[in-house]
């Protein structure tokens, strides 16, 4: 019980730690004065990719802080989680691609701030990976994901966010869930898998490993044991032996 819960802390201790980042970065800001803002990310502006490591620890008010704390911690969990020797190269992969989408696609003039790229890339990576693997566990994450954060799907349409009239980055929400769908998909093959013992795939059906086939049903097992006896000493009976003299030719036909 203390490992189980030893083992959980220790996998929600980095998303914290990043989240807590965010948080300070945030009220330093406004308490000092700092002007931090400056460090966002600028599309197509060289000085500007500096921004693609610190936009997501700036965030223009206390609602984008909060609207992205929660999901950082909930999806960065799971992925610590469930990813324990592929979480750095996952978020870094996710961090710096959204990063890179806004710069190229990002419209001159205009300053990205804040981790929502981040959380797009994680809850997308959850969503596929979960649906792709046919992993229970990971599939339940997924699950998880579309309850909680579905309508995040709205923010990735430029229509959409300029009904809300609202300086919403749909680019980086954008390169964010093509990172997680990306990175997703390329490590498919690594971490957590559908154990093999689970189910026996055939051409047309599936078996779980203990079904019985309809065809067995209502046999015992000793009697299945009995009637593979019978059967063995039948074809055993059935087998006609002959026995040649030591100095006979082999190859002599019978008459």
């Amino acid at each position: 019980m203390f490992r189980l819960i030893a083992n959980l802390i220790d996998d929600a201790i980095y998303p914290l730690i990043l989240v807590m980042a965010m948080w300070v970065a945030f009220f330093f800001n406004i308490k000092y004065n700092l002007n931090l803002e400056i460090y966002g990310l600028k599309p197509h502006d060289i000085t500007g990719l500096k921004g693609i490591l610190f936009m997501p620890f700036l965030h223009e008010n206390f609602e984008h802080l909060f609207s992205n704390t929660v999901p950082v911690l909930v999806a960065g969990f799971f992925l610590f989680y469930y990813f324990k020797n592929l979480t750095w190269l996952i978020l870094s992969f996710i961090w710096l691609g959204s990063g890179i989408f806004i710069w190229f696609v990002g419209q001159n003039g205009t300053l990205h701030i804040g981790a929502s790229g981040i959380v797009y890339g994680l809850v997308f990576f959850l969503l596929i990976t979960g649906f792709l693997r046919r992993h229970k566990q990971l599939l339940a994450v997924a699950l998880i994901m579309v309850f909680l954060y579905g309508s995040i799907m709205w923010g990735l349409f430029p229509d959409y966010v300029k009904l809300l009239k609202e300086n919403i980055s749909w680019e980086g929400h954008l390169g964010g869930a093509m990172s997680g769908i990306l990175i997703a998909i390329l490590l498919l093959k690594k971490g957590p898998q559908t154990p093999k013992h689970e189910i026996i795939e055939d051409e047309d059906d599936e078996i779980e490993i203990g079904q019985i086939p309809y065809w067995m049903e209502g046999v015992n097992e000793n009697e299945i044991d009995t009637q593979e006896k019978d059967e063995l000493k039948n074809s055993e009976s059935s087998i006609k032996y002959k026995y040649v003299p030591k100095n006979a030719n082999p190859w002599e036909k019978d008459d």
